[in-house]
C-alpha cells in the first residue's frame, strides 16, 4: 500500500499517468486506474507487447478519490484497484461486475486466505492483488536505546523525539492506530472509544513535525524525521537503498494489515481486454515480476519461489503466521463513518 510513494528513479512523467501502446499491433483497448506508483510500468509495456492491446494507466491517491471519481461519472476505465473494505462499498453501490474469476486461466495460483471481501464471497469479482502492513520506519541512529516496537513511541513519544515524528494524513490509519494503542478494534464505532483515540492523538500532536503521505522514507532516511508511520512496501524501497540506517518494524499492539484487489468495474467498455489483463497478472512470473518491483506483498503462492528472498525472507513485510495475526484489516463501517469523519475534522483543527 508501496500505495503513494514514487521511486526516485521514475520519472515526473509516473505523476500524470502512463501509457504503453503498441499500435502496430493494436487488438483492442484496456484503461487503468490504479493508485500512484502501484504496478509496475513494465509489466504493462510487456502486456501490450504481447497482446497488442493499447494499455493506459491513470492514477489516484487514495480509495476516496477515486470513488468520487467514479461516481461522478468518469467513464473509459476498465479496472480499479480498491482496498478490500472500498471494494465492499462499490460492490453496495453496484459499481463492480463479476469478472468470473474462478474460470480464468490462473486462478488456482491465487492463495484463498486473500479472498477477503465480505460481498465476493464465491471469488468471482475482484482478485487479490497486493497486501501489505501500516508500520514504523525509523531512523536507526536516531532512535537508539529507544523502544520503538509499540505505537507509544509515537503516541507518548519521549521528549528526545519531539518534533522528529511524522504520521500519514490518512483517517483510517491514524486513528485506527490510536485505536488499537488502546486496546480497541480498528474498525470501532463506539463513541467512546473513538473519543479515546481522538484525545490520544490530539495529546501526541505537538510533539509530531508533520502528517503527510508523500516524502516520508527520504525523510527518515535525510534525518528530518526519526520516526514514522509507513506503508510497508514503500518502507522496504527505502530500506533497500539505505538498509544501514532505516528499519521498518511492526508495533507489538498490532497493524493495519492492508489489501488491494483489482475489480472490474461495471461500465468497463473492454471486458475481454480486461480478463486477458486478470488473467496476466496470475500468472506466477508476471506477479513475481510486479511483486520484485513494489517491494509489497503477493497473493500469488505460485509466485513465492520467484520473488526476492531479501523480501519474503524478511518477518516484517512477509510475517509468520504468529506475526500475521497482528495485521487488522480495515472494514467498512457504513453510517459509522461519520463519527470518524466528526474525529478526525477535531484532530486536524487543533
Amino acid at each position: 500500500m508501496t500505495r503513494k510513494s514514487c521511486l526516485g528513479s521514475l520519472t515526473a512523467a509516473c505523476l500524470a499517468g502512463l501509457a504503453f501502446v503498441h499500435p502496430a499491433a493494436a487488438a483492442g483497448k484496456l484503461a487503468l486506474y490504479n493508485w500512484s506508483i502501484y504496478i509496475d510500468p513494465q509489466v504493462i509495456e510487456d502486456f501490450s507487447k504481447e497482446t497488442g492491446i493499447a494499455t493506459t494507466l491513470d492514477n489516484y491517491g487514495n480509495n476516496e478519490e477515486m470513488l468520487a471519481k467514479i461516481q461522478a461519472g468518469a467513464t473509459g476505465y476498465d479496472i480499479v484497484f480498491p482496498s478490500v473494505h472500498m471494494q465492499d462499498i462499490m460492490t453496495s453501490l453496484d459499481l463492480l461486475q463479476p469478472v468470473g474469476l474462478q474460470s480464468l486461466k490462473g486462478h488456482e495460483n491465487l492463495d484463498p486466505k486473500y479472498f477477503r471481501a465480505k460481498t465476493d464471497p464465491d471469488h468471482q469479482t475482484c482478485m487479490p492483488y497486493n497486501w501489505g502492513s501500516t508500520g514504523l520506519l525509523v531512523n536507526k541512529a536516531m532512535v537508539a536505546g529507544q523502544d520503538v516496537d509499540t505505537w507509544k513511541v509515537v503516541f507518548e513519544p519521549p521528549e528526545a523525539l519531539k518534533g522528529k515524528i511524522a504520521m500519514l494524513d490518512d483517517v483510517r490509519e491514524t486513528v485506527g492506530a490510536a485505536l488499537i494503542y488502546n486496546g480497541f478494534s480498528i474498525n470501532s464505532t463506539d463513541p467512546k472509544e473513538l473519543a479515546k483515540a481522538r484525545d490520544t492523538i490530539i495529546k501526541a500532536k505537538p510533539y509530531w513535525a508533520a502528517m503527510l503521505t508523500d516524502g516520508i522514507g527520504d525523510k527518515v532516511v535525510n534525518g528530518d524525521f526519526a520516526i514514522a508511520q509507513w506503508w510497508s512496501g514503500s518502507a522496504a524501497q527505502t530500506v533497500d537503498t539505505a538498509k544501514d540506517k532505516v528499519d521498518y518494524v511492526l508495533p507489538r499492539e498490532g497493524v493495519n494489515g492492508f489489501q488491494e484487489d483489482m475489480c472490474l468495474l461495471k461500465s468497463a467498455p473492454n471486458v475481454t481486454e480486461a480478463k486477458l489483463f486478470f488473467e496476466y497478472m496470475m500468472r506466477p512470473e508476471v506477479s513475481a515480476k510486479n511483486t520484485n518491483w513494489l517491494r509489497g506483498g503477493s497473493p500469488n503462492k505460485a509466485a513465492l519461489p520467484l520473488i526476492d528472498k531479501g523480501l519474503t525472507g524478511n518477518k516484517a513485510l512477509y510475517p509468520d503466521e504468529a506475526t500475521f495475526k497482528l495485521f487488522n484489516l480495515v472494514q467498512d463501517l457504513g453510517d459509522g463513518i461519520r463519527l470518524w469523519d466528526a474525529v478526525w475534522t477535531k484532530v486536524k483543527a487543533d
